[in-house]
């Protein structure tokens, strides 16, 4: 069987060796330093469970593990208050030119830097800001929202309203209409046929929006601890605050409770979902509900579209301010921060080293990711669905949990502060998304092109190369550039794992946040911004070129 089944093995070898390398050793080295304790002066005792003891005792921990539960409940409860209606809305669009529009404009923060996009926000809610600047206008603030609990979960819902929005978007373009129609024919009103028929048969979409924005949440560290201040202290908060403490025993400890929380959440919400399915089987068809237009949602599109377009213009237009401080508006306008910005040191090292990893990193993903897609889609082995599972493993753990494992593993390997350790663990965090793309992919691709390359001689290889790369070309650029700005923009997980002298570009837009509040990093971010434009144009030609982005027919008439 094995030998059968050996070019399976061979093809997902790369990839598993990787994971169990890096990822898997990372987390157990992890597991094992929780169970030492610090000792003030530099030492610790091995092989004991005092840190856990103190965690599980302290009420300042379980206060920490409670403003990171309930940030998570308020960034999910409203993402999805903005989320579904914004859903039904996109899904209601008849033109789907006009449908990828508005979905290009919901994703657009995916496409900027997360300290950018945390920064403009700061512009906007700041004690000069846009807000208070609106409301000092009508006699009214100034409202203090910055560095509060609030400024946090809008800013989370911002960056993490597209992962509420395509899953439900999803579950409405699966919808039956004759259910809807039938409901109405027996008289029912447009809210009790929402109420009866369209929100319980879209629950599943729903929750699990739920739950990727719960999950993300929960872990997110650049947000909260620049928008916080200091005053909303959640795990991924304390993990680093822990390390810049030389206590790592707790700082491993907070990293297995992330852990442990986001597992314990991913099983309620995949209870939640098998009930929901379960409750609804029958009840949706593969024709799916054509779009009957916008109507009277029009306004709300408008709103959403600000609210999510808002900061990165006001980082546009504050790179231009005249003043070194974010107010609104701007007194006068000058371009003499793009000037400041190239006089920054270590600016043009952190780009090189960010440009460095994430090329490298890409090329390597992008490599073993094609090689275990292609295992996953064409061949039926035993062990698929254990492959699959450590494959995608890595979106399950927090970055800051992982990123804090790999500083330690790095450490004992003595590969700590070289551009190794940083590829390696880059490409743990990009393969689950390449993989993912490319099966997508492979899985559209006509299979019997290959099949019959190899009949009329053609090696494995030459036979992939000629008839299936062709038709997943185009999604395996994709995939490449995708994985590279994933890794070019990391922040939470690449903090941990820079040596002191040592910066790339995301980690050192977030020290110069910490640091500084005039506008050159307006200038960067603006410059980035475009870069992304850019990009992501390029990235929707490719998909829909692939196929991925294709809609049925019949749903867009």
């Amino acid at each position: 069987m094995l030998r059968r089944h050996r070019s399976a093995y061979l093809l997902a070898a790369p990839s598993l060796v990787v994971l169990a390398a890096v990822f898997v050793g990372a987390m157990l080295t992890l597991l094992e330093y929780s169970f030492h304790e610090y000792v003030p002066g530099g030492a610790d005792i091995p092989g004991t469970i005092a840190t856990w003891a103190e965690f599980l005792t302290s009420g300042y921990h379980w206060g920490v593990v409670t403003e990171t539960v309930r940030l998570g409940l308020l960034s999910t409860v409203v993402a999805a208050l903005v989320g579904y209606p914004t859903a039904l809305a996109l899904h209601r669009i008849r033109r789907p030119g006009w449908r990828y529009a508005g979905l290009f404009v919901i994703f657009a923060p995916l496409l900027t830097s997360v300290v950018a996009r945390t920064y403009g926000w700061e512009l906007v809610l700041g004690d000069s800001g846009l807000l208070n600047g609106v409301l000092g206008g009508f006699g009214l603030g100034p409202v203090e929202l910055l560095y509060q609990r609030s400024s946090v979960v809008i800013a989370l819902v911002h960056i993490l309203l597209p992962f509420m929005v395509f899953p439900i978007l999803s579950s409405l373009g699966q919808l039956d209409p004759a259910l809807d129609e039938a409901a109405g024919d027996l008289g029912a009103g447009s809210l009790r046929r929402f109420v009866k028929v369209t929100l319980p048969l879209t629950a599943p979409g729903l929750l699990a929006g739920a739950q990727l924005v719960f999950a993300l949440s929960i872990s997110s560290f650049a947000t909260p601890s620049l928008l916080g201040g200091g005053r909303v202290n959640v795990l991924a908060t304390d993990i680093y605050d822990n390390v810049n403490n030389v206590d790592w025993p707790l700082a491993a400890v907070s990293s297995y409770a992330l852990l442990i929380l986001a597992v314990v959440a991913l099983a309620i919400f995949g209870w939640l979902q098998r009930r929901t399915a379960r409750a609804e089987q029958g009840g949706v068809t593969a024709a799916g509900a054509a779009p009957r237009g916008v109507r009277g949602w029009g306004v709300w599109l408008a709103l959403v579209y600000a609210f999510v377009l808002l900061p990165l213009a006001i980082i546009v237009v504050n790179s231009f301010s005249s003043v070194s401080f974010g107010t609104w508006p701007p007194p006068g306008f000058s371009t003499k921060w793009y000037a400041n910005l190239f006089e920054q040191d270590g600016l043009g090292e952190a780009a090189l080293l960010s440009l460095q990893v994430a090329l490298i990193a890409t090329v390597i993903t992008v490599a073993i990711g094609t090689a275990v897609a292609t295992a996953l889609v064409r061949y039926r082995m035993p062990g698929r669905s254990v492959i699959q599972s450590l494959v995608l493993s890595p979106t399950v753990v927090p970055k800051v949990a992982f990123g804090f494992a790999g500083f330690i593993f790095l450490h004992r390997l003595g590969l700590f502060g070289g551009t190794a350790g940083l590829v390696a663990t880059h490409v743990v965090i990009m393969l689950p998304f390449v993989v993912i793309v490319l099966t997508a992919a492979l899985m559209r691709a006509d299979a019997t092109l290959e099949a019959a390359a190899k009949d009329l001689g053609a090696a494995p290889f030459r036979a992939f190369r000629l008839a299936t790369l062709p038709q997943v070309r185009p999604a395996l650029i994709a995939a490449a550039l995708f994985a590279f700005v994933v890794s070019f923009d990391e922040v939470d997980m690449t903090v941990f794992l820079l040596a002191p002298d040592q910066s790339t570009l995301p980690v050192w837009m977030f020290v110069y946040m910490q640091k500084y509040q005039d506008p050159t990093l307006a200038a960067l971010s603006t410059l980035l911004i475009g870069a992304a434009l850019i990009i992501a144009g390029f990235v929707a030609l490719l998909l829909l070129r692939s196929g991925i982005l294709a809609t049925k027919k019949g749903n867009n008439e």
